[in-house]
């Protein structure tokens, strides 16, 4: 048996019954028994794209299930209890996320482990340190308590790294107002003076800092949202945490 830990979200219908529901449904199944589960959270819905508070919490389970065996038991346990995906940060009756696989690192189409955004994301983190304080992050090796006390700790330092300067710095004119109590900060010209909470990366292939440079812990490669803002306010509201 391997020891997992899967993230439960949701903010449609009576999502306390639904997580409940989902539990019973994965526990039903003899390759799969829920260990333990954290306190559901109430957490400030991250994006544009619903307003409903959002109910989050983290289970240990116990499988005899491959990763990718698992990843489709889940989603089928979400299609059955009425999850629809129609976008990103939207309103959803139920997300079961996995985040560790013991200590595998694992990186395929159709499923990333450890889930690339759980070490940083306060409403994955919350739960899961009820349940998995101790467990080590397989690759930014800190322990789960570790993670998330490093997003508690102000100022909360946001790095932009990848940019041209005048980039960066338009950047961060247009973040600032957003985040009056966050410290911005450019990689380039703060590096060995600064320990950022978070360094994102927007650069592609040719940009003068390369990813692989950068200190493992903080980085993240948030090159995808380069010529969009608002990812990266999404960002930045799920480190942060709004409750």
């Amino acid at each position: 048996m391997t020891d997992c830990y899967i993230a439960l979200g949701g903010n449609q219908g009576n999502v306390r019954e639904t997580f409940d529901l989902a539990l019973q449904r994965l526990d039903a199944d003899p390759r799969i028994s829920v260990v333990k589960t954290s306190h559901w959270i109430e957490t400030t819905p991250v994006g544009s794209h619903t307003d409903d508070v959002f109910l989050n919490g983290a289970a240990q389970l116990s499988v005899e299930l491959a990763p990718e065996e698992l990843l489709r038991e889940l989603q089928s346990v979400e299609a059955d209890l009425g999850r629809v995906r129609h976008v990103r940060w939207g309103a959803r009756t139920l997300d079961l996320d996995l985040l560790l696989y013991d200590q595998l690192v694992l990186e395929a189409d159709e499923l990333i482990i450890p889930h690339p955004a759980c070490w940083y994301r306060r409403f994955v983190l919350d739960p899961l340190v009820e349940i998995a304080p101790d467990i080590i992050h397989p690759v930014k090796q800190i322990s789960i308590s570790a993670l998330q006390q490093r997003l508690l700790k102000r100022p909360f330092n946001f790095s932009i790294t990848g940019l041209p300067r005048d980039e960066s710095t338009a950047l961060i004119e247009q973040l600032q107002p957003r985040f009056p109590e966050v410290e911005f900060s450019c990689w380039e010209s703060s590096a060995g003076h600064a320990d950022p909470t978070l360094i994102a990366w927007l650069g592609a292939d040719d940009a003068k800092t390369r990813f692989e440079d950068l200190p493992l812990l903080p980085r993240i490669d948030a090159s995808a949202s380069r010529q969009d803002t608002e990812q990266i306010i999404w960002l930045l509201q799920s480190a942060l945490d709004f409750r």
